[in-house]
């Protein structure tokens, strides 16, 4: 697979893409972090199967770093500010 440097669907840099996704709604973050984690993962299992066993694990570390974020802050994170956006208030 070739890597690209930057997301050619967005017109901006890399500074002002994550400026944005930071922005988000948390419920909208919670499912951009749910669905990176799922990717490393499975990038992982890519790099396992093509026996390149050091990327697959640091891969895999990161899946489940994301993973560790997700669950012990993201999420509860949502959770509290939902009721204030569905008020309104953000």
């Amino acid at each position: 697979m070739n890597h690209p440097e930057k997301v050619e669907k967005y017109n901006w840099s890399a500074e002002e893409l994550c400026e944005d996704i930071g922005n988000l709604d948390y419920d909208a973050l919670v499912k951009h972090f749910d669905l990176l984690a799922k990717k490393f993962e499975k990038d992982s299992l890519h790099d396992w199967e093509i026996k390149h066993p050091e990327v697959a694990q640091h891969l895999a570390n990161i899946a489940k770093a994301l993973e560790d974020i997700l669950n012990k802050d993201l999420q509860p994170t949502a959770k509290i500010c939902r009721p204030y956006n569905e008020r309104g208030i953000k």
